[in-house]
């Protein structure tokens, strides 16, 4: 076992806990690690069960900043009880140690999900809902993850989303934790608020859930660039990168979807996370009930394309009977009065009988005929 670190700076390998026993868990092994902390695989003794203990890093725990941040992390999360949230089961202070007990989930996460790529239509539809689901519920309680990133998503083996490390989470209105003008957060995800070090805000969550939105669909973030400071300036001022460019069969709803969550003025982005949902939604429920990429033309066309649907006689109606049309976004006039078959059959029968009346009435006249021409025969011949 390498030697444990200490305060005075020293840094300690993540590999130092294992075997180790803090509270009442026992560690067994390295999960993963941010910049705050390392999370382990551990069994929390006398229950047996196994759990993920966060630890902070001990680098840090020299500064006070960071560890009201870690402690301010646990009172907040602690308070969060949501089907899409990491729950915390217990959080304390040991020795030179702080740390966090969350439900331990063995399905890996959204980044691992994102490299595979093909993610189907309908698992980003259910991925987004879910997190969305999970960061209202947040905002509503006035924090705001400052975050929200693939590798912080967690995944059950259902593949059911879990969102985790507030690790800089804060409630709204509270004093600033991080220095003026400290920018907080990871670069690939960071709304142009956030670079400007400015006060973070719901809309600032919807901007990473939207660059997570676009990586699903491509694998590709918006704004890709190694350096920092040219990062920095594609968020602030730059378009993203073409949707279509990269999946062209999509329509202009799913650039549309994008546009809005990742608008620079946060003004202009969806009110929320489930707003922002709720048009996912649309666009891919529209995409696949179309039973084809739709067409590129006019908006006129898309609205068609939105609501096409077909319908089909009920079960043992006449099948002569047509389907009826889908409704149009515009329906044009329907003349007051169609002619059905019914009509169509009914216009010969006046004929018909007025033929049966003339040759009846000629049989009848040639009848008289025969017989006034018997008549005067019988009488010539007397």
């Amino acid at each position: 076992m390498a030697e444990e670190g200490n305060k005075n700076g020293m840094s300690y390998s993540t590999h130092t806990l294992i075997g180790r026993t803090i509270g009442k868990y026992q560690i067994l092994a390295v999960v993963g690690g941010g910049g705050m902390g390392t999370v382990y695989r551990a069994r929390q003794l006398g229950i047996q069960r196994e759990v993920a203990v966060k630890v902070l890093n001990v680098e840090l725990a020299d500064s006070e900043q960071f560890v009201r941040r870690f402690k301010r992390e646990a009172e907040a999360l602690a308070k969060l009880e949501h089907p899409h949230i990491v729950p915390v089961l217990d959080f304390g202070e040991e020795g030179e140690y702080l740390y966090l007990v969350m439900a331990l989930k063995t399905g890996g996460n959204l980044s691992q999900v994102i490299r595979e790529g093909n993610v189907p239509l309908t698992d980003v539809q259910r991925y987004i809902e879910q997190i969305a689901s999970a960061l209202d519920y947040a905002h509503l309680r006035g924090i705001i993850h400052r975050d929200l990133k693939p590798a912080n998503i967690l995944l059950d083996e259902e593949r059911n989303t879990f969102l985790t490390d507030f690790g800089i989470a804060r409630r709204l209105g509270e004093t600033r934790l991080t220095g003026q003008g400290t920018v907080v957060g990871s670069p690939t995800y960071m709304a142009p608020e956030a670079w400007r070090g400015e006060e973070p805000s719901p809309e600032t969550d919807v901007y990473s859930l939207g660059v997570i939105f676009f990586q699903l669909l491509t694998g590709k973030a918006p704004f890709e660039e190694t350096n920092a400071a040219r990062l920095m300036n594609m968020h602030l001022f730059e378009p993203p990168l073409s949707l279509r460019s990269f999946r062209p069969e999509l329509d202009k709803r799913f650039e549309r979807v994008v546009e809005a969550a990742l608008a620079k003025d946060r003004s202009q982005r969806f009110r929320s996370a489930g707003e922002m949902a709720h048009a996912v939604r649309n666009a891919i429920e529209s995409y696949l009930s179309s039973g084809q990429a739709p067409v590129e033309a006019s908006e006129s066309e898309e609205t068609v394309i939105l609501q096409r649907t077909e319908l089909k006689p009920p079960p043992g109606r006449d099948e002569r009977i047509p389907s009826r049309p889908a409704p149009s976004a515009s329906p044009a006039p329907q003349p007051a009065f169609v002619p059905t078959p019914l009509h169509v059959e009914e216009a010969p029968m006046p004929k018909t009988r007025s033929d049966n009346t003339r040759i009846v009435l000629i049989g009848m006249s040639a009848v008289i005929i025969i017989l006034l021409a018997t008549i005067i025969l019988l009488l010539l011949s007397r």
